[in-house]
């Protein structure tokens, strides 16, 4: 009977490899719990801190996600992500709003705006940053959390293809450009001259530079405009060596006692005007409408060939003359019209009718020097000579020209040619403007020609081309006078003039 208690203390065998079963069974269990508990907690953890790793600047989280940091002066702590990147975008927005930056040169001054900066900033890399550092402060002492915040700046980045052409346009009136040395007048024994002015032009990448510059560490400062001399290109003893004497032309009033005086009146109108190197001649341009308001008188002028009284009427005579020097001057003939009859104060194809305000009389300096003209009256005798830059390769220049075909019933047509001489010999010759003369009462033989070689001036005819160019070249060639024409007197002038 004592076997009992024995029993119940020993083990039995079978018991004891069910309990081994159970105990592995709880180690499993144990284990498994422990590893689901890892993971999740690890799980966890990184799903708290991944808003670290923010590069969109915006979050999903409702969390603060700063500690003690400043941006821009503004507090983050304790905003969210979208709240810290509100306030400090609003900060910047006044910041820009608020920049002011004063441009100076002499009297002169420009005012830049924040708006014309066009200023990014590198937010959400310093939001970045700043969440980062919030998020290692709290795991810091109390007494380290004390301390004062972490103060972040944001970096500016400014448009400067924007900012370069705001600035070119701002400082525009900065410019201008250098004043040559030129012709003042001329006394009949020698020119008088004025002295040139060097030009001032804006250094523009030195002013970008300087605004861009100050703007990381100012909203507002007045900054000087850098500027550059611009020399003139040529002196008075350049202007002294080139200026000669290159053409002249003459022709003789057969007018009234007005017409004289209108074409007279022209003239000095465009006595001592100086054509710009390269620049073109207008004489509507230079003596304006030709009106009784202006000072001018009735007299007789030509009208679709008929003989009619107008104020200004003979000025064409003044235009036709300074064709006549431009012709030998070399000078390129950019607009050039013929009357409606052949004028009898000049050979058929060398008159320039003008009619304010659309039909005028141009001719260009083709040379690198200024021309100037000497245009008056000597009594009856209209002049004009031209002075400028003669080239080395003539001495004289001759104009012909000649009626070629037609009638004075069917309509005439003149041809006029230039011929450049060099040591008495013809180098070149080149085709002046065409002439058409529309039908009229008076008659001319066909083939008639002439030349201004000598001291007068050639027949011939003038041409209906309205507007043609001539190539440069210079010339320096006689006087002609409309006294060597055979024609009989007649009105001076087109429609109206």
């Amino acid at each position: 009977m004592e076997a009992s208690p024995m029993y119940r203390y020993s083990e039995d065998p079978q018991s004891k490899q069910k309990n081994k079963k159970v105990v592995l069974a709880v180690v499993l269990v144990a284990a498994a719990a422990a590893a689901a508990i890892f993971i999740l907690g690890k799980t966890t953890f990184r799903h708290t801190v991944q808003p670290t790793a923010f590069t969109s600047g915006n979050t999903s989280s409702t969390q603060p996600v700063f500690g003690s940091v400043t941006v821009e002066g503004i507090s983050l702590k304790g905003m969210t992500m979208a709240q810290g990147r509100s306030a400090v975008l609003e900060q910047m927005e006044k910041k820009d709003a608020a920049r002011t930056y004063t441009l100076t040169h002499g009297e002169k001054s420009y005012t830049l705006s924040g708006k014309d900066l066009h200023i990014s900033y590198n937010t959400n890399a310093v939001l970045q940053r700043a969440m980062q550092a919030g998020t290692a402060s709290s795991t810091t002492s109390s007494a380290s959390s004390a301390s004062s915040d972490t103060e972040y700046r944001l970096t500016p980045t400014v448009d400067q293809t924007s900012l370069q052409a705001k600035l070119e346009d701002l400082t525009k009136s900065v410019n201008h450009s250098a004043k040559e040395p030129t012709i003042r007048s001329f006394d009949g024994s020698g020119f008088s001259f004025t002295e040139g002015t060097p030009g001032v032009k804006v250094s523009n990448s030195a002013l970008l530079k300087k605004v861009l510059d100050v703007i990381p560490t100012s909203d507002s400062a007045t900054i000087s405009i850098p500027t550059e001399t611009v020399d003139c290109t040529r002196t008075i003893d350049d202007l002294r060596q080139h200026i000669v004497k290159l053409g002249s032309f003459t022709t003789i009033s057969r007018n009234t006692e007005n017409g004289t005086y209108n074409m007279s009146k022209a003239l000095r109108a465009v006595n001592g005007t100086v054509v710009p190197a390269n620049g073109t001649f207008s004489y509507l341009g230079t003596i304006g409408e030709a009106g009784q308001s202006q000072g001018y008188k009735l007299a007789t002028a030509l009208e679709n060939g008929q003989a009619v009284q107008s104020y200004g009427g003979g000025i064409c005579q003044g235009s036709t003359t300074i064709y006549g020097a431009a012709m030998r001057s070399n000078c390129g003939i950019v607009e050039r019209s013929p009357h409606s009859s052949p004028s009898s104060y000049v050979p058929i194809g060398q008159d320039a009718t003008v009619s304010f305000p659309g039909l005028d009389f141009r001719f260009s300096n083709p040379t690198d020097y200024p021309m100037y003209i000497q245009s008056g009256a000597d009594g009856r005798t209209m002049y004009c000579t031209i002075y400028g830059y003669k080239s080395s390769t003539w001495d004289t220049i001759d104009v012909s020209s000649k009626l070629t075909r037609g009638t004075v019933e069917t309509g005439r047509y003149a041809t006029c040619t230039r011929t450049f001489y060099k040591n008495g010999s013809a180098v070149r010759t080149e085709s002046m403007p065409s002439s058409y003369y529309p039908p009229h009462t008076t008659t001319q033989t066909a083939g008639s020609s002439s030349s201004s070689k000598k001291a007068t001036s050639s027949k011939a005819s003038s041409t209906a081309s309205s507007t043609l160019s001539s190539k440069p070249s210079s010339a320096s060639s006689k006087t002609a006078s409309s006294s060597s024409s055979s024609k009989k007197p007649s009105s001076s002038s087109k429609a109206p003039r």
